[in-house]
């Protein structure tokens, strides 16, 4: 072999083997890319340079779920009515404050007032059930404003345990009955409810607009 072709072999087998050099490092760059290359993971799972577990997307992909998942945490901490921030109670307009017996109370068109209790009722051609007690109470209502409706069915009370009870038909005279009031006009009458024995009246309700309404404390 004469020593240019000697010299010609050898720069080509350079050449070649340059060329396997670069495809390697191309091939190991890209599998820092590529979730698929894991023949280049350590498996290592423990310590502090402990790989990435396959299929979790690599340092990039860890980072968006980290943002991410940062993003849903600041979310949920300040969205209304989380845990740990107790909302700000908005007032209802045109809220009642309860009252005490003799005071007036207005709810909606209407004022009431409780002008006396009897507790329990006198007996009457009414019975009260096994185990209930009868109380009675005298209430006026006044249209404010407009017509509104009256009715005794539109009371309930409710005892010193919390339990609230309908009307029960009054022993009482004259009762509320039902009807209309022009403004202006009012109606005067008894109202009866049955509560358990032992129990003690604490709150008178009326249906409003809403719902029904704390309108006079009883205790």
């Amino acid at each position: 072999m004469t020593m240019g072709r000697a010299i010609a072999l050898l720069v080509v087998s350079l050449i070649v083997l340059g060329g396997g050099i670069a495809a390697m490092v191309v091939k190991v760059d890209a599998s820092f890319l590529s979730s698929d290359a894991g023949e280049y993971s350590s498996g290592a799972r423990t310590g502090g340079q402990a790989a990435t577990p396959a299929g979790s997307g690599g340092d990039a992909a860890q980072e968006a779920r980290a943002t991410l998942t940062a993003i849903s945490r600041t979310l949920t901490a300040t969205a209304p009515g989380a845990p740990g921030t107790p909302a700000a109670r908005t007032p209802v307009s045109g809220e009642v404050t309860p009252v005490a017996a003799g005071q007036p109370v207005t709810v909606g068109a209407s004022i009431y007032t409780v002008l006396q209790v009897a507790d329990p009722e006198p007996p009457g051609f009414f019975v009260t059930n096994p185990g209930m007690r009868r109380i009675a109470i005298e209430v006026r209502q006044e249209a404010a404003t407009g017509s509104v409706r009256y009715s005794f069915g539109l009371f309930r009370i409710r005892d010193s345990a919390g339990d609230e009870h309908s009307w029960a038909i009054t022993n009482s005279e004259p009762n509320f009955d039902s009807g209309d009031l022009a403004a202006g006009q009012s109606r005067t009458g008894w109202i009866s409810f049955q509560i358990p024995e032992g129990r003690q009246p604490a709150m008178l309700l009326v249906r409003g607009t809403l719902g029904y309404v704390d309108i006079v404390r009883l205790d």
